[in-house]
Order: structure tokens, then sequence, then C-alpha cells
């Protein structure tokens, strides 16, 4: 049994990576609409920010923050289209395709609070935790480490294969 919960776990892990991408043509955010069927928006807080980089500015931190916190919303409503935009691999010459990004969702995920974010240079690092849907096992919380990257001045979440 051990050995079973164990699995799922490592499943969980790989399943919650989000795997949604940022595109060179920035959509203008629009807030999902919300009915009974539809997860709770991202918690309201405030992270722990950190600047490891002495180029890094308050200012960049708030971009990056609001980028996040897009993400998670777009992913807790499962809203692909805009995950898609928001993914690394979704810019032009990329290997992520929009007909593909349906499957690299992960799990339903609710509750999500962003606990950290920090860049050092080009790359951004998050916390982030929230509930996951796991079949039989019901909302399980987790923590995550979520990598995004700056690219042409943008952040984009860094996709994983």
């Amino acid at each position: 049994m051990l050995k079973k919960y164990l699995s799922l776990l490592a499943l969980l892990s790989v399943c919650i990576s989000p795997i949604a991408a940022i595109g060179a043509e920035e959509p203008k955010p629009t807030p999902p609409t919300q009915n009974a069927s539809q997860p709770a928006p991202a918690e309201d807080s405030k992270p722990a920010a950190s600047v490891s980089d002495q180029n890094a500015s308050a200012e960049q931190l708030k971009v990056l923050k609001e980028r996040v916190d897009r993400y998670w919303e777009a992913r807790q409503a499962r809203d692909v289209r805009t995950l898609y935009d928001l993914e690394s691999a979704a810019r032009p010459g990329g290997w992520l395709k929009l007909e593909n990004a349906m499957s690299l969702q992960g799990l339903p995920v609710r509750k999500v609070k962003v606990e950290e974010v920090k860049i050092e240079g080009e790359k951004g690092f998050t916390r982030i935790s929230a509930e996951v849907s796991i079949g039989t096992l019901g909302w399980i919380r987790q923590t995550i480490e979520d990598p995004w990257i700056l690219l042409d001045g943008q952040w984009y979440h860094e996709t994983s294969r």
C-alpha cells in the first residue's frame, strides 16, 4: 500500500508541474468567468519576495508576480488558451503547439497560493501551494517550485517536457 501511495505522490509531482506557456504576443488579461463548476480564484496573498540579483527591482518582481497569478488563475479555471499564451515553448519556433496544450494542463488544482517569488538574473523562481485533485484520493495540498524565464523582456512559464 505504501509503495502504491508513493507512486501516486511521484505521479502527482509530475502532473502538477504546469505546462502552459506564454506566447510572443501578450493577450489582454481577461478574468475567467466563474460559475459553480469552476474552482475559486487564487487566494489573495502577498508572496515573500526576494531579490537575489542586484539588477532585479521591485517592479520586476511585481511584473513576474502578476504573470504567475494570471497563469495559476488560468490553471484553476482550466483555461488552456491563457496557459498556452504564458508558456515559453509556445513562442514562435517553440515545440509546444496549441493543439497539444490541452493534454499538458495537468491535474485539476484549486486554492492556489503564491508563497514566494524571486528573481536570479533572467530566471524566476516561485513556490506555489495548492490543492490538487488526485482521483479517489480527493484534494491533496501540495507545494511545488515553479520556474519562469525572461524572454525578450517578458516573463514566461518555463515549459518542461
